[in-house]
């Protein structure tokens, strides 16, 4: 196919060859890339992390809960956005998308564009600026067959994470030989937020657990979450998301509860002490770690639950 096959026509054809042309130059592989707004070697402060729990209302009213699918970086409305990777652009309503031969691009949401449709772009030219009203840029990566963490290593770079995540408590419940467990979890950004998101939290990346008694392992680490790389459809959402669980807003630290075990058989399990230990990691494997002891009783036909203090 000539390259005019690719517009619809031959007015568009010309700009839009050229764009092809700068895609096809792309990488096929995308390596680390730098900040969208200035200065791009410079780390900025992120107030939404990858994964976090967004909580809405769809058609008719109904809930409606989904997974984060970007990071959202701090920047005042105005601010100019730039393109962290070569490519073809792509117009929607609130945002730009800049697309590679090879199907990875990357998305700039809540910008007002201040390119044209498959406009041909190199890495740090301008996108547009942040719209009036969101104090942020949406930047999302999608390797072309899933949305993937821009902070993963190898993604968006400067990036150094040195905060440790904090388990906050764990909660296991027993009811006739079965076991419900909940661990609520988070982690600090590395550069505080700006005002009003000054006490915004992150999800931990990585929530895992295990089961021992007497110091042995009974049941090996069982992944609770795992946001380091991939992003979760929102048909995923209440499997690994518990009740209790709140969005990160302005002026309100999101709140993040995780499924551990969920209904859980324990019935071959002999009576006795155990504990159930928890790690919540990020993507820079800076780790917490947080316990507690249960008992298994012979008979399991009352309710007990377990907390952990604050």
């Amino acid at each position: 196919m000539g390259c005019y096959g690719l517009a619809a026509d031959v007015g568009k054809a010309g700009a839009f060859c050229a764009a092809a042309i700068v895609a096809l130059l792309a990488p096929v592989s995308a390596a680390a890339y730098g900040w969208p707004i200035k200065p791009f070697d410079q780390q900025h402060a992120i107030r939404g992390a990858f994964d976090d729990p967004r909580q809405g209302r769809g058609a008719g009213g109904q809930s409606e809960n989904s997974f984060h699918f970007g990071v959202d970086i701090s920047a005042p409305d105005g601010t100019p956005v730039y393109a962290v990777a070569p490519g073809t652009v792509f117009l929607y309503p609130d945002s730009v998308s800049v697309h590679q031969s090879d199907g990875h691009k990357f998305a700039y949401w809540h910008i007002a564009a201040a390119v044209g449709e498959h406009a041909a772009v190199n890495t740090g030219d301008l996108l547009g600026y942040v719209r009036v009203g969101w104090g942020h840029v949406h930047l999302a990566e999608w390797n072309g067959k899933t949305y993937v963490n821009p902070l993963r290593p190898g993604g968006l770079e400067p990036f150094s994470d040195e905060t440790t995540p904090i388990v906050a408590n764990i909660n296991v419940t027993q009811q006739d030989g079965h076991l419900d467990a909940t661990a609520e979890a988070y982690d600090l950004p590395p550069i505080r937020p700006p005002p009003p998101w000054q006490d915004a939290r992150w999800t931990p990346a990585f929530v895992r657990w295990r089961l021992l008694r007497d110091d042995q392992e009974v049941l090996g680490w069982q992944i609770a979450a795992d946001f380091r790389t991939n992003w979760f459809k929102g048909a995923r959402f209440d499997a690994i998301y518990a009740p209790g669980t709140t969005q990160n807003r302005a002026l309100a630290s999101g709140r993040y509860v995780f499924w551990l075990a969920r209904g859980r058989d324990i019935h071959g399990l002999p009576a006795g002490t155990y504990e159930l230990e928890v790690l919540a990691s990020d993507t820079r494997d800076n780790t917490a770690r947080r316990s507690v002891t249960f008992a298994i009783p012979n008979l399991q036909s009352q309710r007990t639950t377990y907390r952990t203090s604050r």
